[in-house]
């Protein structure tokens, strides 16, 4: 049993792969059929399409989709309130929720993704609010700029999905201002989701780890329906963002998210929400500060930056 994690890898096809795997899934953060009611995006009209991203937006931006700070606006904390005269890349636009938040900020925004859906969604979405912003398909490994272009980079769950992470990362060394800052998030691995809902739940109590790598088990049991999964999904801890990904950056701080239900998922759908409210928030809170899911970390690139 091969249970190497994080194998950096320049295959094509699987870049290939992800690009087309994630062209067709939503996106959307929520479960499987609860939009189906407001209709396939491409096909809606003008105000259908507008109710859909409230929709979705409304679920992923907002209170409640993760457990660290319900009371408030996730990333209203996360994305700074005024970006005004700053060049920004966002990489990974999926939908467009954040794009439209650092347009909102009064930054000049530059958004990239891999899929052709995530483009055209977002370019609809800022047109109809009268929002602007470059937005093209560009691939994070070879990123389509020059060196110290760039004030801000914003990255939410992307690069992880990414053949070589490591390419990705040293791209955004590259072409991040001296001063310039960096906001990331990456799955975490030293998470309850990955020790206790991933590896003892499918690998030791369903026996997965018997047939599958640990590798294989992220990719299975973290995006996509759980029979499928996605095609790649590395996890990452606080030590390897630093040494591994980042050396050359001084990381400033690094917070955990989780979603609100990783406990109570473990019971039936029908008890899951009184499950949810008997927990109180502060419990969540700590336990999510140092073993939620995702792992967002900000870095700078100081004056004295020299890439090894």
């Amino acid at each position: 049993m091969n249970n190497s994690i994080k194998k950096e890898s320049d295959d094509e096809s699987l870049k290939n792969t992800s690009k087309n795997w994630w062209s067709n899934f939503s996106q959307d953060y929520v479960s499987p059929g609860e939009t189906d009611h407001l209709g396939v995006p491409e096909e809606l009209d003008d105000q259908s399409f507008l109710e859909y991203l409230e929709y979705i937006d409304g679920n992923f931006m907002l209170d409640g989709f993760f457990a660290q700070d319900r009371s408030k606006a996730l990333f209203s904390n996360l994305i700074p309130r005024d970006l005004s005269g700053m060049k920004v890349l966002e990489i990974g636009c999926g939908l467009g929720a954040h794009t439209e938040q650092l347009c909102l900020s009064g930054a000049e925004v530059t958004s990239i993704d891999l899929a052709p859906q995530s483009i055209n969604i977002t370019k609809r979405r800022l047109k109809l609010k009268n929002l602007s912003a470059n937005v093209f398909e560009a691939d994070a490994e070879n990123l389509p700029f020059e060196d110290s272009e760039f004030d801000l980079i914003w990255s939410w769950g992307v690069i992880h999905h990414s053949p070589n992470t490591i390419k990705c990362a040293q791209e955004i060394e590259r072409i991040l201002k001296i001063n310039g800052e960096l906001r990331i998030m990456l799955y975490h691995s030293n998470s309850f989701y990955n020790w206790i809902n991933v590896i003892f739940r499918y690998g030791i109590l369903q026996g997965k780890l018997l047939k599958m790598s640990i590798q294989d088990l992220h990719n299975r049991y973290t995006d996509g329906k759980k029979e499928d999964g996605s095609p790649l999904a590395k996890y990452y801890s606080r030590k390897e963002i630093k040494n591994s990904l980042f050396p050359n950056l001084d990381i400033s701080s690094q917070t955990t998210f989780e979603q609100k239900n990783v406990i109570s998922s473990f019971f039936p759908k029908k008890y899951r929400r009184k499950i949810e409210s008997y927990i109180p928030d502060r419990i969540y809170n700590f336990i999510w500060s140092y073993f939620g899911f995702l792992i967002f970390t900000i870095a700078k690139k100081n004056k004295y930056y020299f890439q090894i």
